[in-house]
């Protein structure tokens, strides 16, 4: 029994659906406003919940270690200092707010890169689901499943792919689009551990699409033959 393709955000959205229901709904998806929105409304939430919150210190910790800092001694060449015992006893409480400000800094880059992941994801659903959004089918079978969703409006592009194997090793996936009669590099990808992308390309191709296999540090003429190509 086909399911009702309405019942299938959810799911669709957790990319918890088989290939079969998968494609049942991408299907139905380009010519239902309805769904699309509300896709795109469960990734942007989706994509904000994994935003991490920040730490933020006491703001008695600079002084204390500043303080510190001003009454340790330097190590002179060729030898060690010995510790004053005040300063012996202080040491601790030093070595403390270090170890603070450390887990402060990598806590700190964590959030920024959540925050580039959720960016990046927000992005990507706002190309996928604009209504002018096409869909051009670049691979099916032993490539996997690979698409190439276009938005004229964003000037913008993605990539989407599924069951794709990964390159031979020093190698990667290069995409091309074609421009005034020659094809052009438009970014290199390369799968994910259960085989899927989800590439955003700054750039909207004009006809042909190709994807070759190139080396990791990219080419700047395709290597033939292409293993998907599509027309827009």
């Amino acid at each position: 029994m086909t399911p009702d393709p309405h019942t299938l955000v959810g799911p669709y959205v957790l990319d918890a659906l088989p290939p079969d229901e998968r494609d049942l709904f991408e299907v139905h998806a380009e010519r239902c406003p309805d769904c699309r929105a509300e896709a795109a409304e469960l990734l942007a939430a989706a994509a904000h919940l994994g935003r991490a919150a920040a730490i933020v210190p006491p703001a008695s910790l600079r002084s204390q270690v500043l303080t510190q800092a001003a009454r340790t001694r330097q190590v002179a060449p060729g030898g060690a200092v010995a510790l004053p015992r005040d300063l012996r006893r202080t040491w601790p409480l030093a070595l403390a707010a270090a170890a603070v400000i450390a887990v402060v800094v990598a806590l700190g880059a964590l959030v920024l890169q959540a925050d580039h992941r959720a960016d990046r994801a927000e992005q990507v659903v706002a190309i996928v689901s604009s209504p002018d959004a096409q869909a051009i089918a670049l691979a099916e079978g032993d490539s996997g499943t690979m698409r190439l969703v276009v938005s004229e409006d964003h000037g913008r592009s993605v990539v989407v792919a599924d069951d794709m194997a990964p390159p031979p090793t020093g190698k990667a996936y290069a995409l091309w689009f074609e421009k005034e009669g020659q094809m052009v590099p438009a970014g290199l990808f390369t799968p994910d551990s259960d085989g899927s992308v989800r590439l955003q390309v700054d750039d909207v191709p004009v006809d042909e699409v190709g994807v070759t296999v190139e080396d990791a540090g990219g080419a700047d003429e395709p290597t033939l033959p292409t293993i998907a190509s599509g027309t827009l």
